[in-house]
């Protein structure tokens, strides 16, 4: 008799330190079983040897994915995919990544050792961690950057994304203002430029504001430069987001910034997620650095 599919996986692995562990919990919050640290190439055994009750209990099951002493199983992830694929309806894979500098500075705060780094220096365990993961990464469905990320961010971005078992055809899509200066992420699947409008920090009064205030609004819309980029880009988004429906594609990452993230970004972030919202696609806006204080 042949075994029933399980209904989702998600495989969670990434670099080390970059919050896997964290993720597992949040996973469990939201009503997925998990196990910990199974090398890839035993995950279809896994599978297969669960019991009927196992399987009922399990039908939402999180695993995170450890490739450290195994040096061949990033070379056989895509092979090991094929094979999980044949015993779940839907399997995605969660790749966590975080900058470098981040990396080695939460491993000196927690005195940690990498687990790379048995005859090197934590800079040079990072750097190996994340030459090693490159097809890996490649491979997956959702990169998350956890370099800026606060532990709730953390998790309001997973529940956002594994809340609900619905599975509509347009992909989620995640708008996200940032500002330069305070660096970019690397897990955007578009990043787009808005420096190029006029600046409304040079403006005294407008300074203290943000984009989401309506003298800030007033004074981008005034030459209708940015008027014209949002139209644009709204043209680009119908045109994008019902193709990579079709292609199955679940997540769409864009990232709108400006110097420091705080005005121009804000407020093209904001006016495109809610016409997108307002032509029935599903937009999740977030403003890094409004909501963050930096120095």
């Amino acid at each position: 008799m042949t075994t029933p599919l399980l209904a989702h996986i998600v495989l969670v692995t990434g670099l080390s330190g970059a919050g896997r562990s964290s993720a597992l919990k949040y996973l469990e919050d939201l009503g997925f079983s998990w196990v910990d640290n199974l090398p890839m190439a035993k995950i279809p055994l896994y599978l297969d040897h669960l019991t009927p009750t196992e399987r009922q209990r399990c039908q939402r099951l999180a695993i995170g994915v450890h490739m450290r002493d195994d040096q061949e199983c990033p070379l056989h992830f895509r092979a090991c995919l094929d094979q999980i694929r044949q015993r779940v309806i839907r399997l995605e894979t969660l790749f966590l990544e975080s900058n470098g500098q981040v990396l080695i500075r939460r491993y000196r705060e927690t005195r940690r050792r990498h687990p790379l780094a048995s005859n090197c220096t934590v800079q040079e365990a990072v750097a190996l961690d994340i030459e090693r993961l490159g097809e890996v990464r490649a491979l997956s469905d959702l990169i998350i950057d956890t370099s800026l990320l606060t532990i709730p961010q953390l998790k309001d971005r997973l529940h956002n994304l594994f809340q609900t078992t619905t599975d509509p055809l347009d992909p989620l899509v995640f708008i996200r203002s940032f500002g330069f200066k305070y660096g970019s992420n690397t897990d955007a699947d578009m990043v787009l430029d808005g420096r190029f409008l006029a600046n409304p920090h040079y403006d005294p009064n407008l300074r203290p504001l943000s984009g989401l205030d309506p003298e800030v609004r007033g004074f981008l819309e005034k030459d209708g430069e940015a008027l014209e980029f949002l139209a644009r880009l709204q043209s680009l988004f119908d045109y994008l987001l019902p193709r990579y429906g079709k292609e199955k594609k679940r997540y769409f990452t864009v990232d709108i910034g400006c110097t420091g993230g705080r005005h121009r970004s804000v407020y093209l972030a904001d006016t495109l997620g809610k016409r997108l919202q307002q032509q029935g696609y599903r937009v999740l806006v977030r403003h890094r650095d409004l909501e963050e204080s930096h120095p």
